[in-house]
């Protein structure tokens, strides 16, 4: 007598070992996330080719300028010139990759569990052989992952477009913008808002009220970071003769701190010193170099009374240590986001969908 067994538990148990239930995961995420996936890779397209397009154009202007800075006066220099459609582009350009981590959490990020919330469908996907651990961290891996490759490609492109700017116009590696869309920062901002993202919508559970929320804290923390980046490290001082020539310390991407600015015509403190070291006012710095309309009367006479200003600065060489500790920040930021988002699925009433 021949005795039929039913091998179809062993073998889905076989299956699950041999990695079916990972597959099973990774399609059905792609296949929730993928328009947004396939816009992310279209826009960032798009941006690369742009931006490559434009380091191209920007190296040949320096070709032009003799492999310097171009003068404002020069063909090449009203090209850079501040309303120009070469400027204009690359200011549209930073913004651009400024952004990119908040649309990154804003539709990458937040719909991950919201909209399993919003769609009650996290009974069915917890309720099968996967576990919701391994459910949410193989999402979480996956897009993830995706973001980090995306951003890291922009990231480089983006790196070398603000360098090839540095080198023809005077725009310091060290000014805002130019950090934030250099060096590792591109990458560490969006895995950070990536996962803050994830996490708000595991909270709050709508998409459009934790969309609003990313965006409030991406804009918050945005500026708060802007604030006080300058000063995450000691600044170094400095004496800087006024109407003579600029220090070599504040070139080469420098970022000026404090000072840097002469104040005409006010009682208070002008920012220009005598030779004894006194700060003079603004009324008394213009009685004793009234303003020239541009003659340039008015340096000479900065020169030959050898007035100075103090300057407080960060050296451009110190900017890698600074990329590092702002992208600590934010690593550290996404790892307390991930940490929120796996106790809260263990936590989650399944039963509340």
């Amino acid at each position: 007598m021949n005795v039929v067994v039913d091998t179809a538990p062993a073998l889905r148990q076989e299956d699950a070992r041999s990695g079916v239930g990972l597959h099973g995961l990774l399609w059905l995420t792609w296949r929730q996330h993928r328009w947004t996936l396939v816009a992310t890779l279209v826009l960032a397209g798009v941006l690369v080719g742009w931006m490559s397009y434009l380091s191209m154009e920007l190296t040949d202007l320096w070709h032009q300028c003799h492999e310097t800075f171009c003068p404002e006066a020069s063909p090449q220099g009203r090209r850079l010139g501040g309303s120009a459609p070469l400027s204009l582009t690359l200011a549209a350009l930073e913004r651009l990759v400024q952004y990119m981590p908040l649309l990154v959490g804003m539709f990458i990020g937040v719909p991950v569990l919201s909209r399993e919330h919003e769609q009650r469908t996290l009974l069915l996907a917890w309720s099968q052989d996967v576990s919701p651990t391994r459910w949410l961290w193989t999402r979480l891996g996956a897009l993830g992952l995706f973001v980090a490759a995306v951003t890291a490609v922009v990231g480089v492109v983006s790196d070398h477009l603000q360098r090839t700017t540095a080198l023809v116009a005077p725009v310091p590696l060290f000014d805002y913008l130019p950090f934030l869309n250099t060096g590792m920062l591109p990458v560490a901002i969006s895995i950070a808002w990536f996962a803050v993202g994830v996490a708000l919508g595991a909270v709050i559970r709508r998409t459009l009220p934790a969309v609003f929320v990313v965006i409030v804290g991406f804009l918050g923390l945005n500026y708060l970071v802007q604030w006080r980046y300058p000063t995450l490290m000691e600044p170094m001082s400095a004496h800087r003769p006024i109407g003579g020539p600029n220090l070599d310390v504040l070139r080469h991407n420098a970022l000026v701190v404090e000072g840097g600015m002469i104040d005409y015509g006010i009682d208070g403190p002008s920012g220009a010193f005598d030779a004894a070291g006194r700060q003079l006012t603004g009324v008394e710095l213009q009685r004793l170099c009234p303003p020239d309309n541009g003659t340039g009367e008015t340096l000479a006479c900065f020169a030959d009374n050898h007035l100075e200003q103090h300057l407080l600065y960060q050296p451009g060489s110190r900017i890698p240590d600074f990329h590092l500790i702002v992208a600590t920040g934010y690593l550290g930021l996404a790892a307390v986001a991930l940490l929120t988002v796996w106790w809260i699925v263990r936590r989650t009433d399944l039963s509340a969908g």
